[in-house]
């Protein structure tokens, strides 16, 4: 969305044939950026006289105290207890709090993202969607002088801070429970593609089978999209002659969607399948049998969130340097009564 006629981060990126994360790291001296690379950015943003970052530099405007937050879906218990950390901390804080939702789709999300920049919020909370695109456009909110801060999931190319679960040492864990009890043939169901915490919780399935001596077998793996195909991709397996003694799934959405599907067809939990879920949603309480899962901190991600973004804040106002972190909060295996 282009509010004037200034040369844009975008505008240099796009005639040097980088990304407007490299310009973005060459302005602000990162060590990441090729010498030669850098010396043609600098040069470039010198001749269009780009003024980058112009709140970091106290050129620009009024804080309004309020915070942006954008958040994939409402359906997800998950991101309500995020939500109820971050408005906590903001609350005392006395900062107010813009809430919207990107459907999980990357249109609607950049939409957002733009919408929030033009209520002129102080910074803005996101939890990148299932499919997004280059996300590149983030890097312009950033250089209006927009702090940034990604909850739950990471996406490199953009400097921030991030504030996540340990999601690779929960399914860890939880691989290394249900070995300790025996299974053997384990299921694990990937959450969709082309996001972090999908890909930390296959990872450490892959580690916890490797550190017991278990050879991985890619027959056991199935990735869903969403809870809705769960059912269908277990079905196939049973259908190839797959057998198995566990299933550990991306979250517990996914995990009750397994255990209605073994109940149908008339496979006991625990007793022929264990069940894991992650993510400790109200609902893993209430199943029958109760589901064990991997509980993530959501309401003190949230908290850290908050914390952090208002520190950038108020250290940018103040011009002082600022150091991006990378914040991972533990999880830690629940045991119900699906593992026993």
């Amino acid at each position: 969305m282009k509010r004037n006629k200034k040369a844009k981060l975008s505008d240099i990126a796009k005639e040097l044939g980088v990304s407007n994360a490299t310009v973005s790291r060459a302005l602000n001296g990162s060590e990441k950026v090729q010498p030669a690379t850098k010396s043609k950015i600098l040069a470039l943003a010198k001749k269009l006289n780009y003024k980058p970052n112009q709140l970091a530099q106290g050129l620009v405007k009024k804080s309004t105290k309020t915070i942006g937050v954008i958040l994939p879906t409402f359906e997800k218990n998950f991101f309500f207890r995020v939500l109820k950390g971050i408005e906590s901390v903001l609350h005392s804080a006395d900062y107010k709090i813009i809430i919207t939702t990107s459907g999980d789709n990357a249109k609607q999300e950049k939409e957002a993202c733009y919408s929030l920049s033009s209520y002129h919020v102080d910074g803005i909370i996101l939890s990148l969607s299932y499919n997004h695109e280059d996300p590149n456009f983030l890097i312009d909110i950033q250089d209006d002088g927009i702090p940034l801060l990604f909850m739950d999931r990471i996406y490199e190319e953009i400097d921030a801070n991030y504030v996540i679960s340990d999601d690779f040492t929960g399914m860890y864990e939880a691989i290394n429970k249900l070995i300790d009890k025996g299974r053997r043939r384990i299921v694990h169901i990937k959450g969709p593609e082309n996001i972090s915490t999908s890909f930390s919780r296959h990872q450490g399935y892959k580690q916890a089978l490797k550190d017991h001596g278990i050879e991985y077998d890619k027959e056991l793996v199935v990735q869903c999209e969403h809870e809705a195909e769960v059912k269908q991709s277990l079905r196939s397996l049973f259908k190839q002659g797959i057998d198995f003694d566990a299933v550990t799934c991306y979250n517990d959405y996914y995990a009750f969607h397994a255990m209605e599907l073994l109940k149908e067809r008339g496979i006991e939990v625990p007793k022929d399948v264990g069940i894991v879920g992650f993510a400790n949603e109200p609902l893993a309480s209430y199943t029958s049998p109760k589901l064990s899962t991997v509980n993530q901190p959501a309401e003190l991600m949230g908290k850290r969130a908050a914390s952090l973004i208002i520190n950038e804040i108020d250290l940018l106002k103040k011009e002082e340097a600022y150091e991006f972190e990378t914040v991972l909060m533990e999880t830690y295996l629940i045991e119900r009564e699906t593992t026993l």
